[in-house]
């Protein structure tokens, strides 16, 4: 990717390159969900993408059910629902690789100072009140609530492709 590309995109949100603790940039993906057009999206119920090192271990980039703004203030699931999705598929891309550098990005469109009152606690205005009743600081409210998420894959032969692009608000 080009980074007159992530010039635009980093405007409005953040991104990073996945590193393992022990310095490693290459990764499987698994995932619960389904794939439409090359995409990892839910199905009745969010996807969950692990990123996972050739020792096995999973670094979870994103759970639907938790992350962004809409797990947080719009969408509730039944927990002994998301306990049954088990993240085992193994994403291969369109050149039939499996392993990928990989780069998410988080994207931010709501102005938390100006919304700050609506999202106050009542009793507290440096805290948060999320839709499963848990109470969380404001600030980590600002930057968990995330309301667009990517995860971009590039396998050895340079190609750069889009695994995960969801709306969350």
């Amino acid at each position: 990717m080009t980074e007159n590309f992530w010039a635009g995109l980093l405007e409005v949100g953040c991104a990073a390159r996945l590193r393992s603790k022990d310095g490693r940039t290459r990764f499987q993906l698994r995932y619960y969900g389904e794939l439409l057009d090359g995409l990892i999206v839910g199905d009745d119920l969010p996807a969950q993408v692990y990123a996972v090192t050739e020792s096995g271990q999973r670094i979870l980039l994103f759970d639907g059910a938790v992350h962004g703004y809409e797990a947080m203030f719009c969408e509730s699931w039944q927990a002994d629902r998301l306990r049954t999705r088990r993240a085992e598929q193994v994403y291969v891309d369109a050149d039939g690789e499996d392993t990928f550098e990989l780069v998410v990005w988080v994207g931010y469109n709501i102005d938390w100072d100006d919304e700050r009152q609506s999202f106050a606690d009542a009793d507290d205005p440096d805290l948060v009140t999320l839709i499963d009743g848990r109470r969380i600081p404001f600030e980590v409210a600002r930057h968990a609530a995330f309301d667009a998420v990517s995860i971009f894959a590039t396998n050895m032969r340079g190609r750069a492709t889009d695994v995960v692009s969801e709306e969350l608000a």
